[in-house]
C-alpha cells in the first residue's frame, strides 16, 4: 500500500512537502515511513491519500479500505516471527494476495516447491548450533521454519491462489541436498506438482542452454497483483538477505529477464524427462 501511495503522489508530480502543506500527514518523514511500509496505514488516512491523488473510482476505494482494515489483522505468521529472518517478512505478506508468482533459483529448489525434508536439510547449514544447548534451540527454531515454509504452500490450495512459474537451473537437480533419498523424493515432488497440480508450472533451465540462461541474480522472484491492488513487486535473494523493488524500470527489467529464461528452458514434456533422469540417478 505505501508503494502504491508513492507511485500515485510521483504520478501527480507531487512532493512529500506538498502532501504536508495539504494537511494529509504532519510531516514528510512520516509520509516517507509510511510510504516504505515502516508505520501502519489506517483505512481513513489511506483513503484521503489516495483521493487526494485522484483516486475516485468507488470500487478502488473499496477495495483499498478492505486491504488497509486486513493489515491490521494478526497474520497466520506473525507467531514465528523468531524462526523467519526479518527480510523475509515482506514477501510471506503478500504472496497470498500474489496474482501471479515467477521464481528462478539458481542454487536451491524454490522455498514455495520444497518438501520439509529437503527444507530441514537446507536449514541444518543455514542454522548451525554452535555448543549443546545452542544446538537444540536452533533445531528447534528449524523445525518452526519448516512449518513456516509447509504453511506457506496453502497459497495454491487456496481458492483463487496464484498463478505460479518456476525456472530451476539444472544445477539444482544435481546438488543432492540431504542425501539421495531427500533429493529423490524433492524431485519426484517436482513431477508431482507440475503434472497435478493446475497453477504449478515448473520448467528446469538446462545446462545445454550456454552463458545466454544466465540471470543477474542467483534468486529472482517477481510478483504482480490484480489492477489497483498493490504495486507489482521484484524480490532478490542472497545468502543472509534479500532486497525488494518496486520501481517500475527495475521490475519490467526483471520480468523481461524471467520471460526470457522461461522461453531458453525445456518444455514441459522435457522438464519432466530432465526431472525423472535425475531420479533415476539417484536410485542407483
Amino acid at each position: 500500500m505505501g508503494a502504491y501511495l508513492r507511485r500515485l503522489r510521483k504520478e501527480n508530480d507531487l512532493r512529500l512537502v506538498d502532501v504536508v502543506k495539504a494537511g494529509l500527514v504532519g510531516s514528510a518523514p512520516t509520509l516517507s515511513r509510511l510510504e516504505n511500509g515502516e508505520s501502519p496505514l489506517k483505512p481513513d488516512r489511506l483513503l484521503s491519500l489516495a483521493q487526494f491523488y485522484g483516486v475516485t473510482d468507488p470500487d478502488e476505494l473499496k477495495s483499498l479500505e478492505r486491504l488497509a482494515s486486513r493489515s491490521q489483522d494478526t497474520q497466520w505468521w506473525e507467531e514465528f516471527r523468531d524462526a523467519i529472518p526479518g527480510w523475509l517478512e515482506r514477501l510471506i505478506s503478500v504472496e497470498a494476495s500474489a496474482q501471479e508468482i515467477r521464481t528462478y533459483e539458481v542454487h536451491y529448489v524454490p522455498g514455495l516447491l520444497q518438501r520439509p525434508e529437503y527444507a530441514r536439510a537446507l536449514m541444518k547449514h543455514a542454522l548451525p548450533g554452535t555448543s549443546a544447548e545452542d544446538a537444540e534451540k536452533q533445531a528447534a527454531r528449524r523445525d518452526r521454519a519448516v512449518r513456516v515454509r509447509q504453511t506457506r504452500r496453502d497459497v495454491f490450495s487456496d481458492s483463487g491462489g496464484p498463478d505460479y512459474y518456476a525456472l530451476v537451473d539444472e544445477a539444482v537437480l544435481a546438488r543432492p541436498v540431504g542425501g539421495a533419498q531427500v533429493m529423490r523424493l524433492q524431485l519426484r515432488e517436482l513431477c508431482s506438482l507440475e503434472e497435478d497440480v493446475d497453477n504449478i508450472h515448473i520448467r528446469v533451465l538446462p545446462f545445454s542452454a550456454g552463458a545466454e540462461a544466465m540471470a543477474p541474480a542467483p534468486s529472482i522472484t517477481y510478483l504482480s497483483f490484480p489492477a489497483h491492488r498493490e504495486v507489482d513487486m521484484v524480490y532478490l535473494e542472497v545468502r543472509n538477505g534479500g532486497s525488494y523493488y518496486t520501481n517500475p524500470e527495475d521490475v519490467d527489467r526483471y520480468r523481461l529477464v524471467l520471460t526470457s529464461l522461461w522461453h531458453k528452458a525445456a518444455d514441459r514434456g522435457e522438464t519432466l524427462k530432465i526431472l525423472k533422469r535425475y531420479i533415476d540417478k539417484l536410485s542407483d
